[in-house]
């Protein structure tokens, strides 16, 4: 049966079309949606703070170790510094302006460019041991349960993210997710910045800041036990809430919550003496409305990427395939002999 030169053409251009919808969905998507080597966000957090005032407490200014409720903000900059494949090597930086001190908190992680989850670093790159564990951002279409896990940098500590439901935030569907960690403190940053030990003297004249509970526990007697300088260790309790867009996996508000207190071992029980950091801080709104516009836009690129191209594509080629289908035949020609009688008997007449 002839087939007509037209049709054939419109057919392989619409298997074509349908083929590179599939390619489009299923292998461009992919590797067009993992962590780009450009990425480079800048945030501003506010809240206030309380620090410890080292130089007051090594004169024995007893009434000036603890500055309280010094207003503060936070700039972070998260930053893809170099590509290995599926790996990513991001710098997590804040720099923290508490009143007249600036306080550097840097961290380094190999982050899975699509999971977005702690994974081997290269070889010969050095970054905290955060595999398996989100710990700077949440993954493109972010999981509505609690299967996630965090990597809390003050303690090194992996624990659970807990989901606890759905909201709208600066005109975003978000996912809610809560994390909590406590244990003692290994941030060596963050250790350098605290004493290792004190002398006795100080930590007696500490005794009047200190809880009422933790107070009657420090007697005379104890005190006396205790060596000269006396060793300092360090607990770290971090909280933080989070409105992460269902999307695009970027987080519209947070609030981060962060405080060290010392601790000093009498005997066979630990004393808790005072905070010497707490930190309280949120995005602020001007940073909000930033990641809420740049989650709409790559909203809106995914949605493009991931539906509406491959769909145009699938369904112009099924529809030129239709069409090759339908006008697949060509015209029948009229029969030589018939078109010989007529003319014959034209003739005769």
């Amino acid at each position: 049966m002839p087939v007509r030169r037209s049709s054939i053409v419109l057919a392989a251009v619409g298997v074509v079309l349908i083929v590179l919808g599939v390619l489009v969905r299923f292998v461009v998507v992919p590797v067009a949606t993992k962590l780009p080597g450009s990425t480079n966000l800048s945030v501003t957090y506010t809240g206030k703070s309380t620090l410890l005032n080292s130089s007051a407490l090594l004169s024995g200014d007893t009434k000036n170790v603890i500055a309280t409720n010094v207003p503060t903000t936070v700039d972070r900059q998260l930053k893809v510094t170099s590509i290995e494949g599926d790996t990513a090597i991001v710098s997590d930086d804040l720099t923290i302006h508490a009143g007249s001190q600036t306080l550097p908190s840097d961290h380094t992680y190999a982050l899975n460019r699509s999971t977005l989850e702690g994974t081997t670093p290269p070889a010969g790159v050095s970054v905290e041991p955060s595999a398996g564990a989100l710990s700077s951002m949440f993954p493109i279409g972010p999981a509505a349960n609690s299967s996630y896990r965090y990597y809390d940098s003050t303690t090194r500590n992996t624990v659970p993210v807990s989901y606890t439901g759905h909201a709208t935030r600066g005109g975003r569907s978000v996912n809610l997710y809560q994390i909590a960690s406590t244990g003692a403190v290994k941030d060596p940053g963050l250790l350098k910045m605290l004493p290792p030990s004190l002398p006795k003297k100080l930590i007696a004249g500490l005794a009047p800041l200190l809880p009422a509970a933790e107070r009657v526990k420090f007697t005379p007697a104890v005190l006396s036990a205790l060596p000269n300088p006396i060793p300092l260790s360090y607990t770290g309790t971090t909280s933080i809430v989070a409105s992460v867009d269902s999307q695009t996996g970027i987080p519209i508000t947070e609030t981060i919550s962060e405080q060290v207190v010392v601790n000093v071992t009498a005997g066979s029980q630990t004393l808790s003496l005072i905070p010497v950091l707490a930190l309280d801080f949120h995005l602020t709104p001007a940073s909000t409305t930033y990641l809420a516009n740049k989650a709409k836009t790559t909203g809106e690129l995914l949605t493009l990427m991931k539906a509406i191209v491959p769909v145009v594509l699938v369904v112009i080629g099924v529809a030129l395939l239709v069409i090759a289908i339908l006008r697949r035949r060509k015209p029948a020609a009229a029969p030589a002999a018939a078109a010989e009688t007529v003319t014959a008997g034209s003739g005769e007449a």
